[in-house]
């Protein structure tokens, strides 16, 4: 794994993760809304959708643009990966259509749709933890080639490893990132809407305020979470960790695990921007946090 891999891979994480959760995040919000009869939660579902069929279509455009050009990920999918690999392009194209299709749709069957969308996101979100945990333990990187017999051995082998205690781990880690990715985006969607929505400072102090706080407890989900791989693996492949940061030199070892610091100091950003009077005021933390979150998966990714 080299530092550009490793980051691509954190990158899709990022965002795939994030679009699978975003669907049900506004389809809650609308839910909200018609139990606690206030409107603000309407407005700030009508602001998480349009981000979800952003991050959506972005992820997918993207993935196919990779499959059709016989690009870096689809020149390592051989035998049943490739199976895996046209699954995840199929579902992120699905789900990117439904969440369009929300955006013109009347409110009842927006619902229908946002959970429809979200379905098949979470088929891809699957797919692609599956790919992910293939490539950091080489897998990928085994079968990559014309092989065949070395692709299903490697597949198997693979799945066969998925009852083990490390992909249990890796998964958890999985689902926390993928709460705080959704979080952190909508955050940051909400600020950058503010000059085209104009809704009021009660609006935005009320929605900015709920998603740092909801951002800053998935953050806390997942330091916990990076602490128990930490715990599966305490000690960072001297090579590897060079790798991934060779600026850092014979220290990169270090680095890479003072890298997962990232993640708690992220929720405390969000924390801050929760507990703030008027969270507008704290926005800049919101999009530093997003920057730290990155870097935080990256180590936990890197020490694989």
């Amino acid at each position: 794994m080299t530092f550009y891999t490793c980051a691509a891979l954190a990158a899709l994480l990022m965002v795939g993760l994030a679009a699978a959760v975003l669907p049900f995040v506004s389809v809650w919000d609308h839910r909200l809304a018609t139990a606690r009869r206030r409107s603000l939660y309407d407005k700030s579902a009508g602001q998480t959708e349009s981000l979800t069929a952003t991050l959506q279509v972005l992820f997918a455009l993207a993935l196919a643009a990779d499959m059709l050009a016989d690009g870096v990920i689809n020149r390592m999918m051989t035998g049943p990966w490739a199976f895996v690999w046209e699954v995840l392009v199929l579902a992120c194209a699905v789900a990117a259509l439904l969440s369009v299709l929300v955006l013109f749709a009347r409110r009842g069957l927006r619902m229908g749709l946002g959970v429809l969308s979200g379905l098949f996101a979470m088929l891809a979100a699957s797919a692609l933890c599956m790919l992910a945990w293939a490539f950091c333990l080489g897998a990928l990187a085994q079968s990559a080639g014309e092989d065949m017999e070395k692709a299903t051995q490697a597949f198997l082998i693979l799945v066969a490893g998925m009852r083990s205690l490390g992909f249990a781990l890796f998964v958890g880690f999985c689902l926390s990132f993928a709460l705080s990715s959704a979080y952190a985006f909508a955050l940051c969607w909400h600020i950058l809407c503010r000059n085209r929505d104009d809704f009021g400072r009660d609006y935005y102090t009320f929605t900015l305020g709920m998603r740092a706080r909801q951002a800053a407890g998935a953050g806390l989900l997942l330091t916990l979470s990076a602490a128990s791989m930490f715990w599966m693996h305490p000690v960072a492949d001297a090579g590897q960790s060079l790798a991934l940061l060779p600026f850092a030199r014979e220290y990169a070892a270090y680095a890479l695990t003072g890298g997962m610091f990232c993640l708690p100091l992220s929720a405390l950003l969000w924390y801050a921007v929760g507990q703030a009077a008027l969270p507008m005021q704290r926005r800049s933390l919101a999009f530093l946090a997003l920057p730290l979150l990155f870097a935080g998966a990256y180590a936990v990714l890197g020490r694989l």
